[in-house]
């Protein structure tokens, strides 16, 4: 029953107590209603009855407003306990006093009871539950509330007949103490909040004219069924006292109304309801009651019987109870607890019960003046029909809020410094920036510095003057930019000085000097032109072709710089060229872009951005390819003329020989460009095999879908394409199935896993695009993290926004709450689940990684029959000529597949680089780095041999490589005192690697041991063109350092 209703195992416990607490509350409801109506209906005249709603209207403002201070900061569990014992003292007095007066206090008594319970109720049942378990359980709980209708109502007429009316207010005392027992129950369940406790405000509060529109949506919607649900009762009660004038037979008609409404709320909440909610999604859900009173009250205006006003009633009480209940709570699941304690008691008490009061204000002046005679009640249902109309309106703005409010609870947004600002002529600023200068704490002092860029310095000229003979060089740097072009703070001669007597700022201030072109300034700059300094050098010639482009001297220094291939000379000598003109050739310019360090080129590209070469536009657009230069080199590209980008950026695109690197590079800038061309190019590698490369596709889709309204019909191609890469990803699930637990797909595993993870982003990027404000990047993290208070909220905003056909097929991939083989089954039925078709298909691909690992499982597994139905002639000869493949595996395929194309030749290795990567794989450190990047650092591993009690590395020696140990078992030591015994699969020096600092232990060979060693050196290179590596390293030791400081809390605790 718990599979049929995908109800988890954590969740059994909470919904079956949730599930009784509330039939017991709609028990006491039903039971209570039964007695104060049937009393009322005989005992006062039916007239009257529009004046209880409007003193339950004039009770509850009264009764919420002192609800909520009462209820302030306590948790919802102890708030049911006091008021349920608070509700039960007037009952046990009503049932001794059921005449007179009594009886119209015990009506509103009821209502209060009913409104207040019901409300605390779902509060507490949202916080146990997030917005996705809302949707499947929810309508489950609310079944409790119908079984009450049916056995309540059921047993409401032998009651009556056996013990009296008035004795029905027992039944209703006893379900309000099974209500506290309940309660109590869910206290290990109960999810404590983490908003703040502050006071809210009276702007926080006042929100019908401060709140945003979704709350306000939520308010019309609540009060809008407020006014015609009372209409419609006043109608139903008042046909119905006509119908049957008889006590026994009133209450006898009441009690088989609440059976039937009952079996049909019954019916909704366990088959239809979760049904629709996941099918047709929110909005649909909302408009089911609207037309259902529509379409009753239109029948009961043009006919007038008691049938067509039975099922506007009958309408009201089963889709409000159970379909639009469900998602009334769920619409406040996504706004922060604080605000939903303090608005929603507002909302469904005040508001409510002032709504009711309004109806019954308007139902008591039309018939008290004979405006609408009792006879001609259907002429109550014009409004109704009216109220309808307007609540439709109100759905499709509940909807998009809906989604907002999804997307702002789970945001986070930050403030920039840049927005910082303050008022200079307040002297009390002024008096704490230049305290704050003065400061001793370098970081105070360097941040203001900063803060007093974009502010006149006047304030605090003798102070930034004082700062000039700082001892701290970073902070006299620091206000020498500041004052660079400020004349009459940092005059010439104070340049002067500083150039003669400041050793550190010496280069700058010459810098400086050059770019204010003074006359002397050859004279003055000569000397230095001779410093064995090169920066000195740099600097002088620099500043003199400033003010003399033709002087020899510095022209020759310039030109010899730059002929040396020193990157760090040349990137010096730019740093003070900051317009080089004629000086450095298009042709340097290329070799500096392809061959320099990466800071080297970082400064070419800021030369190029401010003086344009066209001529080098191709060299630029190369250096899209290295991540470390690639938002320098977007930036240079902005100041070129577009539509020759766009049109270069097609020729790369289109060439099958330009690497993926590139054009990765070429798909993170491309939105930049013209929009219509961007769309078309990155709809164009939607069609590539490398899923990697079409992942940045999709990226560069949703920045371009926020400059350029894409149209539908692209939409439309889009969409199939979501279907195409969902069928991708089952066929991926397919395959895992197959070979999950199989020792020789290791690679392939972890291959399936990568795929999976893009495309999952795809997915998700590609559904969004007609709506490009989600920020869906975000979201991709949390499900990427498996965030569990954000990751239902995730799925809830795709549920929400995407396409019935694209969730359909995407929510099974991320919802845990879905079985991917039954999926598959459903969706796919027709998908090719054999291992050898994926493999054939895999290895016929493009992709390199895919033909390497397929080959190898098929070698491992010794498949000879799949292995002879590959065409080689297409397999890249260069994956047998490295060491990717053990020696034995390599000569099977030469003598087997390839006719001995190559000489067979013994590898000195005694691992192959599959081997090593399969190895890191099992490591921590590398664990998280898909095979494909991992395969590098394989590549650059080597294996050392170690005898018994060999020294690996003694305590203080320079940490330059990282071992990690394949066989044998290490003795770490210090102070000659063993602190640890390592074995396979440990790591040794790897924070050495990172921090370049000192090992701070001896580590020596227990027994004769294995180690792969991995070089400082080639590992940072690695690092630098390979960024993925590093921030899979840097999650794994930020896990580690969480870890460490939870034990230190821990056990200080």
């Amino acid at each position: 029953m718990t599979k049929l209703l995908n109800i988890k195992n954590d969740e059994k416990k909470p919904l079956l107590i949730l599930f009784g607490m509330f039939f017991s509350v709609v028990s006491t409801s039903i039971s209570g209603s039964a007695v104060r109506d049937t009393f009322f209906l005989i005992n006062f005249n039916k007239s009257y009855l529009p004046i209880m709603y409007i003193l339950i209207a004039i009770s509850m403002v009264w009764v919420i407003s002192t609800y909520k201070k009462m209820t302030f900061n306590r948790d919802p569990i102890s708030i049911i306990t006091i008021s349920n014992f608070i509700f039960s003292i007037p009952l046990i007095f009503f049932k001794l006093n059921l005449y007179g007066i009594f009886i119209p206090i015990l009506y509103i008594w009821i209502e209060i009871i009913t409104i207040l319970s019901i409300l605390q109720f779902w509060i507490i049942a949202g916080e146990i539950f997030n917005p996705r378990q809302a949707k499947r359980l929810f309508t489950i709980i609310g079944a409790g509330g119908s079984i009450s209708g049916i056995g309540v109502g059921f047993s409401i007429k032998p009651f009556v007949y056996l013990f009296g009316t008035d004795n029905l207010l027992l039944v209703t005392l006893f379900f309000i103490g099974l209500t506290v027992y309940l309660s109590q129950l869910l206290r290990p369940f109960f999810k404590k909040s983490n908003d703040r406790t502050e006071n809210f405000n009276k702007e926080q509060t006042n929100f019908l004219s401060n709140s945003n529109p979704y709350i306000k949506g939520i308010a019309i919607m609540v009060g809008l069924s407020a006014f015609i649900s009372k209409v419609i009762d006043y109608q139903f009660k008042i046909v119905a006292s006509n119908t049957f004038p008889n006590q026994e037979q009133l209450i006898s008609f009441f009690g088989s109304f609440y059976i039937i409404t009952g079996v049909a709320t019954l019916i909704m909440q366990f088959f239809i309801t979760n049904l629709i909610l996941r099918r047709l999604g929110i909005l649909l859900g909302l408009m089911i009651l609207p037309t259902m009173l529509f379409l009753g009250s239109t029948s009961f205006l043009m006919i007038g019987t008691i049938t067509t006003i039975y099922f506007a009633k009958f309408s009201d009480q089963v889709f409000k109870f159970s379909i639009n209940n469900s998602i009334q709570e769920i619409l406040w699941l996504p706004t922060k607890n604080k605000i939903k304690k303090s608005i929603k008691p507002i909302i469904d008490g005040t508001i409510r019960s002032s709504i009711e009061g309004l109806a019954g204000l308007l139902i008591f002046t039309l018939t008290f003046y004979s405006f609408i005679p009792e006879s001609k009640v259907q002429i109550f249902s014009i409004p109704i029909i009216l109220g309808s109309c307007y609540w439709f309106l109100n759905n499709f703005k509940l909807k998009n809020g809906y989604v907002n409010s999804l997307i702002q609870s789970i945001e986070n947004r930050n403030l920039s410094i840049d927005n910082i600002k303050f008022d200079i002529n307040d002297s009390q600023i002024i008096k704490t920036i230049d305290k704050t200068l003065n400061s001793k704490d370098e970081l105070k002092q360097l941040f203001v510095i900063d803060l007093l860029w974009k502010h006149p310095l006047k304030p605090w000229i003798n102070t930034i003057e004082k700062l000039f003979i700082s001892k701290n060089y970073k902070i006299r740097r620091a206000i020498l930019e500041l004052t660079w072009n400020q004349h009459q703070i940092l005059t010439n001669k104070k340049l002067k000085e500083i150039i003669e007597f400041d050793e550190e700022l010496r280069p700058f201030a010459i810098d400086c000097l050059g770019d204010r072109k003074i006359n002397t300034i050859v004279d003055l700059l000569d000397p230095y032109l001779y410093s064995n300094s090169i920066v000195l050098q740099c600097a002088a010639s620099c500043s003199i072709i400033k003010q003399s482009p033709n002087h020899k001297k510095s022209i020759s220094i310039i030109n010899r710089i730059l002929k040396n291939n020193n990157n760090e000379n040349i990137l010096t000598l730019m740093g003070f060229l900051k317009n080089p003109g004629h000086l450095i050739t298009d042709n340097q310019y290329s070799i500096f872009l392809e061959q320099g360090s990466n800071e080297l080129k970082i400064q070419c590209l800021k030369i190029l951005k401010r003086n344009t070469r066209e001529a080098l536009i191709n060299s630029i657009i190369n250096s899209l390819s290295n991540n470390a230069i690639h938002n320098y080199t977007e930036i240079t590209l902005l100041n070129y003329p577009k539509t020759t980008i766009i049109e270069k950026f097609n020729h790369y695109l289109t060439d099958l020989n330009i690497n993926n690197n590139l054009k990765e590079g070429i798909l993170r800038t491309i939105h930049n460009y013209n929009s219509k061309k961007a769309l078309h190019l990155s709809l164009m590698i939607l069609d590539n095999d490398d899923i990697k490369l079409v992942n940045e596709a999709s990226n560069a889709l949703i920045k371009i879908s926020r400059i350029y309204l894409i149209d539908d019909k692209t939409l439309k191609q889009i969409d199939n394409k979501i279907f195409y890469f969902a069928e991708k990803a089952y066929e991926l699930h397919q395959l895992k199935n197959k070979i999950e637990n199989n020792s020789k797909a290791i690679l392939i595993n972890d291959h399936i896993e990568n795929d999976l993870n893009y495309i999952i982003q795809i997915l998700l990027k590609l559904g969004t695009l007609k709506d490009p404000d989600i920020p869906i990047e975000t979201y991709i993290r949390y499900i990427k993290s498996k965030n569990l208070e954000l990751l239902p909220l995730v799925i809830e905003l795709i549920d929400s926004t995407f396409t019935n056909k694209n969730k359909q097929v995407t929510l099974p991939l991320i919802d845990s709450d879905f079985n991917i083989s039954d999926s598959i089954k459903t969706l796919f039925p027709n998908i090719d689940n054999s291992i050898d078709y994926f493999l054939i298909k895999w290895i016929k691909s493009n992709d390199q990684w895919k033909k390497i690992i397929s080959i190898q499982y098929l070698l491992k597994k010794e498949d000879s029959t799949v292995l002879s139905k590959i065409n080689w002639k297409k397999i890249p000869s260069n994956l047998f000529l490295e060491d990717l493949f053990t020696n034995s595996e390599k000569n099977y395929i030469n003598r087997n597949f390839l006719k001995n194309k190559f000489p067979e030749k013994d590898n000195n290795n005694m691992y192959s680089v599959l081997e090593k990567t399969i190895f890191l794989k099992s490591i921590d450190l590398f664990s998280q780095i898909p095979g494909n990047i991992l395969t590098k650092i394989g590549q650059i591993s080597h294996e050392i041999t170690f005898e018994k009690n060999s020294e690996i590395f003694k305590k203080g020696d320079h940490g330059d490589s990282l071992f990690v140990i394949i066989k044998g078992k290490i003795n770490i030591l210090q102070n000659h005192n063993s602190i640890a015994i390592l074995k396979r699969g440990s790591c040794i020096g790897e924070m050495a690697i990172l921090d370049h600092e000192p090992r701070s232990a001896d580590a020596v060979a227990l027994t004769e041991s294995i180690l792969l060693k991995i070089d400082q050196n080639t590992f940072y290179e690695l690092m630098a063109t390979s960024p993925d590596i590093m921030k899979q390293i840097i999650k794994i030791l930020t896990k580690r350092l969480r870890k460490i400081n939870q034990k230190i809390i821990n056990d200080q605790k």
